[in-house]
């Protein structure tokens, strides 16, 4: 397995450990809706989550204040769009720090 193929691997996996972490730093580029950040989980990292996993996990961020969500209009459809609280943007730069203490 060459190092490339353990990386992707290790970041799949880390992915789907810390889905809240991931999902908290795809939104501090863009707000997003839920099947936009199911979208991008699968081709930007190779992660599958349906929505029995993304909402839950959306519903349990917002009410921890990590995200808060909008409703957003493209046309009349109604989309719930989310975007990091200071609260998330801190838990961000805390597992930023502890990933660092543990680097090699």
């Amino acid at each position: 397995m060459s190092e490339e193929d353990t990386c992707n691997e290790l970041r799949a996996r880390f992915s789907r450990s810390f889905l809240d972490a991931v999902v908290l730093r795809m939104l501090v580029s863009e707000p997003l809706w839920g099947y936009k950040m199911m979208t991008k989980l699968k081709e930007e990292l190779s992660v599958t989550v349906g929505p029995p996993v993304i909402y839950p996990l959306l519903d349990s961020m917002e009410k921890d204040g990590l995200i808060e969500g909008r409703d957003a209009y493209a046309g009349k459809r109604r989309r719930k769009t989310y975007s990091p609280t200071q609260k998330g943007i801190e838990f961000l730069n805390c597992l930023g720090k502890i990933l660092s203490d543990m680097a090699v």
